[in-house]
């Protein structure tokens, strides 16, 4: 049976543990999938937002300026 470091707690436990024995980190080889996710998300609000204020904002500003 192969053993891996928890993510979290980085102890040696099987590849097919359901549950970390040692922290708990429920489906620990899983961690890394779920966290590039919410990474994702969190981007791709944060371009979002920067977009929109330069949209609503600078533009016209930029334009103004060009006159």
């Amino acid at each position: 049976m192969p053993l891996q470091a928890c993510p979290l707690c980085e102890k040696e436990i099987s590849k097919r543990a359901n549950t970390c024995p040692n922290c708990g980190e429920p489906d620990p080889f899983r961690y890394y999938s779920r966290k590039s996710w919410i990474e994702r998300i969190v981007w791709t609000i944060v371009i979002a937002v920067i977009v929109i204020y330069s949209w609503v904002e600078l533009l016209p500003m930029a334009i103004e300026a060009l006159r």
